[in-house]
């Protein structure tokens, strides 16, 4: 069975499982719909998983993109488990249609420092290593693994307010060579009431490819719970100008947890 394969089969019987078999834990954190991942790891013995659809224009190319599912299984205390699907993507340009499969990913979410529940200077304190596993379609299958290192921080501004942030290294295949790619994040979230969570973010990315650009993004949501392992999630953003055009995308998305 290719790795593919395996993939699917075991998200879909952990999504069929998790949707069966809800129950009343800890409040639920989840890794998205922002870009800046959560410092909060998935409990011991339990598994979340996260997925959506995002449609984005950046310049004359419109894409949307299905699935963007993310399986998250705590192993330990401290260790989390992460495997991710991806998404099967259809771009349009022009007249060009492209479609197909991402390549998976796998990898680890560590805690190295618990932050205070209080209002604290102290942050919270994760980090995430993982990498694409060369398995998508064809015309998005990149023949080299890319890793990436996540440094994760949370803080507690108030009883409703909180501060995130992400320092990400990444290597990036572009089909010729292997590049250095660095990205940061900050993002304040509000919970506006037990259900209702707002966010606001901002984020770039800085290859160090020889371009000298750097991408920056502003995107904002809000997510409402269902019920205590049941969360719907909607986004929307805007990045730079390509084209004379500005870049923009919107999506939604739902998390189960079991």
């Amino acid at each position: 069975m290719s790795f593919r394969h395996l993939l699917t089969a075991v998200v879909a019987g952990t999504s069929l499982s998790a949707c069966a078999t809800m129950g009343t834990r800890d409040a639920l954190v989840s890794d998205r719909p922002d870009f800046t991942e959560a410092t909060v790891l998935v409990d011991k013995g339990h598994v979340q998983v996260e997925s959506g659809s995002t449609f984005s224009r950046e310049g004359d190319t419109r894409s949307t993109a299905f699935g963007e599912v993310l399986m998250r299984a705590g192993l330990a205390s401290k260790v989390e488990l992460r495997v991710a699907g991806n998404s099967f993507v259809r771009e349009r340009a022009g007249d060009a249609l492209t479609s197909g499969m991402q390549d998976a990913s796998v990898g680890f979410k560590f805690k190295l420092a618990e932050g205070p529940e209080s209002p604290s200077w102290k942050p919270a304190l994760s980090v995430i290593t993982h990498t694409t596993v060369p398995s998508g379609s064809r015309v998005y299958r990149t023949q080299r693994a890319q890793p990436e290192v996540k440094v994760l921080g949370a803080w507690t501004l108030s009883d409703r307010v909180s501060f995130s942030s992400n320092f990400n290294v990444a290597r990036p295949y572009d089909g010729v060579r292997s590049f250095t790619e660095y990205a940061g994040s900050g993002s304040f979230g509000i919970a506006a009431t037990g259900r209702v969570g707002l966010y606001a973010e901002a984020y770039a990315f800085a290859p160090q490819d020889g371009s000298k650009v750097v991408s920056k993004y502003v995107n904002s949501g809000f997510t409402f719970l269902f019920s205590p392992d049941v969360q719907l999630d909607v986004r929307g953003g805007v990045g730079p100008t390509t084209m004379a055009k500005r870049d923009y995308f919107a999506g939604v998305g739902l998390v189960v947890r079991r």
